[in-house]
């Protein structure tokens, strides 16, 4: 009993670390707009991607965590369908809503030259469309869960508060196709994106060189900025991403209830979500600046330098 309450303490704690970092985040930025920043595509994105994160967290506790420190917060039915089905939700809009940051930003930094330079015009009119359309297929795809949740009557059970139950094979197996077909294409689109920002940012480095010298650059340039920020976000959503994936295939394939890997497969779930929200506070120099305007200091505010087409993020 003392090891359950000390690792629903430790749920706790992170979804409490969680849920503090996402709801920072949107605040900053909601009261930057309030302020008079004229809101980008990126931001909007972010915001979301920050919504979506705290719904995710909270759920997971609720569905997962919460009967270990005897908190029965599920009563009935619906509540653990409702619950169960968010949670499905908001990680699959996780996975879209980073991968949707990536091309937005790739497509925002990307030169005259290119491709996709036709389209950045049309980004600040189609980014809310696009959002609301992330939500219809994965709602669709999570319909399953209201059907198969239910609330669990047991305090045995590792998911205290709601149980799976098993559906039709074929069924399931083309539930589970669709899936896997969307974080594949999400997760291949994602690294093409990020590899073709950090390409557009190595080739500015080199070109930047040819104006200042060596002890004329910064310390920290704007394109470095922004390389650190979309390779250590996109590496910490597959690093989880890719954690996860491995603890539920053997969660999956073992015959008995592992305790161990369960429990490391619902902090490794819910990760990215803790994380990503701290990696975007500290990477972005728009977010750095307000705060040190709101704190009346200018000590944060780094040196000018020349800047891309768009800010990092």
């Amino acid at each position: 009993m003392d090891i359950d309450v000390s690792q629903g303490v430790c749920y706790l704690s992170q979804t409490g670390v969680g849920i503090l970092g996402n709801s920072l985040l949107v605040t900053l930025y909601l009261t930057s707009f309030l302020l008079g920043s004229k809101p980008k595509p990126t931001d909007l994105t972010i915001i979301h991607l920050a919504l979506v994160h705290t719904v995710m967290l909270l759920t997971r506790w609720i569905v997962t965590a919460a009967g270990m420190l005897g908190l029965q917060l599920v009563r009935n039915d619906a509540e653990c369908k409702l619950f169960a089905y968010l949670y499905r939700i908001t990680w699959a809009l996780s996975i879209c809503t980073t991968f949707l940051l990536s091309a937005v930003q790739a497509i925002t930094i990307s030169p005259s030259t290119s491709f996709l330079f036709q389209l950045k015009v049309q980004i600040p009119n189609a980014i809310h469309p696009v959002l609301a359309i992330l939500w219809i297929p994965n709602s669709l795809i999570s319909t399953n869960l209201l059907f198969q949740m239910f609330a669990s009557s047991s305090t045995t059970n590792m998911d205290a508060n709601c149980y799976l139950v098993p559906i039709n094979t074929l069924l399931q197996r083309l539930i589970l196709t669709f899936m896997a077909l969307r974080d594949i294409l999400s997760l291949g689109l994602m690294s093409c994106c990020s590899g073709y920002m950090v390409l557009l940012l190595h080739r500015h480095r080199h070109q930047l060189q040819h104006v200042h010298s060596t002890s004329q650059a910064p310390k920290t340039s704007p394109e470095r900025r922004a390389t650190q920020t979309i390779v250590l976000l996109v590496s910490c959503f597959v690093v989880f991403y890719c954690g996860d994936f491995v603890f539920s295939m053997f969660l999956g394939t073992s015959m008995k209830n592992n305790v161990v890997l369960f429990n490391a497969n619902m902090f490794v779930a819910c990760g990215y979500a803790t994380i990503s929200p701290f990696v975007l506070l500290t990477c972005n120099r728009r977010v750095i600046k307000f705060l040190a305007d709101f704190l009346g200091t200018r000590t944060l505010k780094s040196p000018q330098t020349t800047m891309l087409s768009a800010s990092p993020l």
